[in-house]
């Protein structure tokens, strides 16, 4: 082994890891100017309120924590699946906003257990993308939003699925899914790879899951929330989805408006003609989730750091064996 060599690529990564740490930080501390308010978090927590008053979740009534609506984008309170709005209701009943708090406190520490692991094993590679992502990153730790337990699960999906704990695979994914219904295209993932023990898991805990989160919420919240998805895939596409960015440079909205459907369709059978390839069918199936959804925001671009999770823990090649096959000893035959 050349030592010197060896050392040389120890400061690289060292050097790279600081540069990239280091601008993360200073970029946060530019954005933390404006204060210490998990916004997302925050939305979360009215949502919960609002469930523990047995208002609506997808309405506003007087005495309700005020909400921001930005028509046509969302015209809505909450464009989450009910699931976080009643995991937010024992948070709901701390003193005022300390739920949110705690939440966020939860998201920093998922963002950061990804971060010390990718560090800690591709450090060059990790410190790339971290340079390249320092942006979404800043708003995803400053907002508290669910993308950093999407992004914490799907690192997970791969390291327990090509593991050994499948299940706990399956079981992320179904959590994830009703978290925030793109990570769907990590379950086909799963589906397409054949990994039958975290489908049946992600089906159980999905069903009990879904029977929590109508009895926490009501079934009309669940069919509320279907026709909010419909008016976000339609008028309602963010303005850095795929749509919004192509609208923005002058691409027809009867065109631009199908780019995210296009997105997620030409992924989902991405996934499938790739299911040779594990590693790259999962990286694409994460770019899937982020690029095929109408609603993406600054912070939902750090998502992609997920893709490299194939490349943190890589697969064990499947050699093939090259040495012959014994062939059991004969006795010689000795003359009488």
């Amino acid at each position: 082994m050349d030592i010197g060599s060896d050392r040389r690529q120890r400061l690289l990564a060292f050097a790279m890891i600081g540069i990239s740490a280091g601008l993360l930080f200073a970029v946060m501390a530019v954005y933390f100017t404006r204060g210490f308010v998990p916004g997302d978090a925050i939305v979360y927590l009215g949502a919960g309120e609002r469930l523990n008053l047995n208002h609506p979740l997808y309405e506003v009534l007087p005495g309700d924590r005020p909400m921001e609506v930005k028509p046509p984008f969302w015209t809505v309170p909450l464009l989450s699946p009910p699931l976080v709005a009643v995991l937010f209701r024992p948070l709901a009943m701390l003193p005022p906003d300390a739920g949110a708090y705690v939440w966020w406190v939860a998201s920093m520490a998922a963002i950061a257990w990804v971060l010390v692991e990718f560090w800690r094993r591709r450090p060059i590679l990790t410190s790339l993308a971290v340079l390249a992502l320092v942006v979404p990153l800043t708003y995803e730790i400053g907002v508290g939003n669910v993308n950093a337990f999407l992004l914490l699960g799907t690192v997970l999906i791969w390291k327990w699925s090509t593991g050994g704990r499948e299940t706990h695979a399956g079981a992320v994914a179904a959590f994830i899914t009703l978290l925030k219904v793109s990570p769907i295209v990590i379950c086909w993932w799963l589906f397409t790879q054949g990994k039958w023990r975290a489908v049946v898991g992600g089906i159980a805990v999905g069903s009990a899951l879904i029977a929590v989160t109508i009895l926490g919420a009501g079934f009309d919240a669940h069919l509320r929330f279907i026709e909010i998805t419909r008016t976000t895939a339609t008028i309602g596409q963010s303005e850095l989805s795929l749509a919004g960015l192509a609208k923005a440079i002058g691409v027809p909205a009867s065109v631009a408006s199908f780019l995210p459907t296009a997105a997620l369709v030409t992924g989902l059978i991405g996934v499938l003609l790739l299911r040779s390839k594990p590693a790259w069918a999962f990286s694409l199936a994460v770019a899937t989730m982020v690029l095929g959804s109408p609603v993406v925001n600054i912070n939902s671009y750090a998502l992609l750091l997920g893709c490299l999770a194939p490349a943190i823990w890589p697969m064990e090649p499947v050699l093939a064996r090259s040495e012959p096959i014994p062939v059991p000893e004969t006795a010689e035959m000795v003359p009488s």
